[in-house]
Parts: C-alpha cells; sequence; structure tokens
C-alpha cells in the first residue's frame, strides 16, 4: 500500500492538526503517524467504549515525543505523554501515548520505568495491542508492513549499542505476539464475512 498523502491534514482532527505541527520535517515521523492512525481506524471496532474514541488521536500522537518542542529526556513515549498531560489532553490518549509499543521495556533501560509507571496508568491490553499493532504495521514512510519487516528497519536504524535498537531486540517476541493477536482477530472477522 502506498503512503499516505498528508498535504491535507487540515481535514482531519486536533490531534493530527498537532501532529503536523510538531512533526512535519521531523523525518517521516508525520507519514508514519498517519499511516498508524489509518491502520488504528481497521481494528478499533474491537475497543469498547472511550478507548475506541481516543485510540486514533492517540496514534496521531504517539511519536509527538520526537519533536524538538516535546523532547526532555529522550523518551520519546514517556516525554510525549507528559507534554499532552501538561497541555490538557484527555488522560486515556497519554496512557496510550506512554504506553505505547512495549515502551517499558525502553523506559527500564533508560532508569526511566518507575517515572512512566508512576506517572501514567497503564492501559487495557486490547488497546495497547491494537495501537502497537498499527504502530508495528506502519513503515517510517507511511507504508503498510509487516510487524518482521518494521522491526529489521528498526534494528537496522539503530546502532547495536542504542537503547532503541536494544528494547526493541528485547521486546521482539511480545511485539510478535501482540501483532500475531491483531492478525488473528482481523483474520477471523474476515472468516465472518
Amino acid at each position: 500500500m502506498n503512503a499516505l498523502d498528508t498535504s491535507t491534514i487540515s481535514d482531519y482532527s486536533d490531534a493530527a492538526l498537532l501532529a503536523d505541527q510538531l512533526l512535519r520535517g521531523v523525518g517521516t515521523r508525520l507519514a508514519h503517524s498517519a499511516r498508524v492512525a489509518a491502520q488504528v481506524e481497521r481494528v478499533r471496532y474491537l475497543l469498547d467504549g472511550e478507548w475506541r474514541s481516543v485510540i486514533v488521536d492517540a496514534a496521531w500522537l504517539h511519536d509527538i515525543g520526537y519533536s524538538p518542542r516535546v523532547k526532555r529526556n529522550g523518551f520519546h513515549a514517556l516525554d510525549a505523554a507528559l507534554w499532552l498531560r501538561e497541555g490538557g489532553w484527555p488522560m486515556p490518549i497519554c496512557q496510550l501515548v506512554a504506553w505505547h509499543t512495549e515502551s517499558e521495556v525502553e523506559g527500564a533501560l533508560r532508569g526511566l520505568g518507575d517515572e512512566l509507571v508512576a506517572a501514567f496508568e497503564r492501559p487495557p491490553t486490547l488497546a495497547a495491542t491494537a495501537l502497537t499493532w498499527a504502530d508495528l504495521t506502519s513503515s517510517p514512510s507511511g507504508e503498510v508492513c509487516t510487524a518482521d519487516d518494521r522491526i529489521a528497519e528498526i534494528l537496522r536504524r539503530y546502532p547495536p549499542d542504542s537503547i532503541v535498537h536494544r528494547a526493541i531486540a528485547d521486546a521482539a517476541p511480545k511485539l510478535r505476539e501482540t501483532v500475531d493477536e491483531i492478525n488473528s482477530r482481523l483474520a477471523l472477522k474476515a472468516e465472518v464475512r
């Protein structure tokens, strides 16, 4: 699938507009976030109540911690969630952003695991799983990809001694399990049709 066109982002939500303001010009983070939001649209029906209504905004905002305006300690998930909370964004969005894609592994490696746990309650497993699936099936350039390709791309992009490389390598089995769970749910839905 081709990358999403982000030139018409003004037609989107407040979260999309904020992502545009913070991520335009930060590599391909905006294109990636747009695809994550599109992927989440495919699976949000799995969620209940408020989680179904906030996950798309969380998808748009999950990587804003890479923005120089938001970055504090280099742990993008926590940086983004803290910034959003200070800006008055709903707590479920902050929780999803803080805990996306097994972020606790990176937090522990950075010595910020306790801060993550103290600052944000873990969101429901299925909501976190849906966002992780969307993140790992969205390439940096905004195309749909497999989780294996995405994990391999991250491991190539970051040197082996970097915290991000180590965190993704450590979390890879759980990340694959998470993606498989959502893929199984999507396959069941397709069988029902």
